[in-house]
């Protein structure tokens, strides 16, 4: 990845648009500047010392300054190591206030008073922006993802490259969890070996919480699919997968349908259906030529058309890539142009929380001849014995 390149375009845009400073705290927008890879968060809230204002600083010209918190700080000096546009690591320590640390930080950018912009991360904590007024009363607060999704929206080669090794694995880890498909299983024990084989086939972690759903007629509590849980496994039970892992940084995201034993006549035909309104949105997905919006709709109609429009309750797809969602959105509303080498997921579905579910998701590439899939797995239903 050429993140050199990244940091010139970002502060191109900054001198254009007179932004002193960009904060960028450890998340997408940080790793995609600079490889700064992020850490798995997990279910807990901390806080370290320092932690708020624990990040990157770009100024309008030059390498990033990394400031970290103590805690955890080795991880920051490690991968500082190699990246000439970093300019160093400073490590906020106990003694240390970290009001204190901010203010040397933003004065060793110029920045000491008067009339100012600094762009913030909009994941970026709350108590970093009541600081920088604190210290800065003049300053004028922006978003620094306007100036960095619009990059992020259109792939490298190299990002593609990265992604399509991650739609492979994530291939390989569905081809490895099907065989354990039988009646007795829960969904927690099929999405704890999808989140194995993840770990096992060299992904960085997952890219969201593994989703396994097992939906049938009359079932209990009202075929609930908010999130994984302990249900069984039963014959006539129709399965939807949600899953991906993130591999070199960057996300996948896939799904599937699957039914235990032979399904209705009915339950086919709602297969058919998805992958009907999946395909016609892909060939309508060419390059300059279609609208996110208008995606949307075709995927929609189809569905409709059928009479199962009430089971579609969700957008058709998101962008993807070093997020597993993030803009545009195939939704009723966004109007952009799709542009060559966006990635989507396109992932219609019919889900009745008390009869069936089927879903089917991909990550596909626009091209000028429409929506490419990067999965290798075929569309099929698949029919567990």
């Amino acid at each position: 990845m050429d993140y050199q390149s990244r940091i010139n375009e970002v502060q191109k845009s900054m001198q254009e648009r007179s932004i002193d400073l960009i904060f960028l705290p450890a998340a997408a927008n940080l790793y995609y500047l600079t490889g700064i890879r992020r850490q798995l968060e997990h279910g807990t809230d901390h806080n370290r010392y320092g932690d708020w204002l624990t990040g990157g600083y770009i100024g309008q010209e030059g390498p990033v300054q990394i400031v970290a918190a103590r805690m955890g700080g080795g991880f920051w000096v490690n991968e500082a190591v190699g990246k000439p546009w970093v300019a160093g690591v400073r490590l906020i320590m106990e003694p240390i206030n970290p009001i204190t640390a901010l203010q040397e930080t933003l004065a060793g950018f110029g920045l000491n008073g008067g009339a100012m912009r600094i762009a913030v991360d909009e994941r970026a904590w709350s108590r970093f922006a009541m600081a920088t007024r604190e210290l800065l009363p003049e300053v004028e607060l922006v978003s620094a993802n306007e100036l960095i999704t619009p990059l992020r929206m259109i792939k490298s080669q190299d990002e593609l490259d990265a992604m399509q090794r991650a739609s492979d694995l994530t291939d390989q880890v569905f081809l490895n969890i099907l065989p354990r498909l039988k009646a007795g299983v829960t969904e927690f024990d099929i999405a704890h070996e999808i989140d194995y084989q993840f770990v096992t086939l060299g992904a960085e972690y997952t890219s969201f919480e593994t989703g396994v759903f097992f939906i049938a007629e009359e079932m209990d509590g009202g075929g609930k699919t908010i999130r994984t849980g302990m249900r069984k496994l039963r014959y006539g039970d129709s399965i939807m997968f949600d899953f991906g892992g993130l591999i070199d940084g960057y996300a996948s995201d896939f799904g599937r349908s699957a039914h235990l034993g032979e399904p209705t006549a009915e339950y086919q035909k709602v297969h058919d259906t998805v992958i009907k309104s999946q395909a016609d949105a892909m060939t309508a997905m060419v390059a300059g030529k279609c609208t996110a919006a208008e995606a949307n709709r075709i995927a929609r109609k189809v569905i409709a058309d059928a009479g199962y429009d009430e089971g579609f309750t969700h957008r058709l797809g998101h962008g993807i890539g070093v997020t597993v969602h993030e803009p545009p959105f195939l939704d009723g509303t966004d109007e952009i142009i799709l542009q060559e080498n966006m990635v989507f997921t396109v992932e219609p579905s019919i889900v009745y929380r008390s009869r069936f579910g089927n879903r089917i998701e991909d990550m596909v590439v626009i091209t000028p001849e429409g929506g490419k899939p990067m999965s290798k797995i075929e569309r099929q239903l698949f029919v567990i014995d």
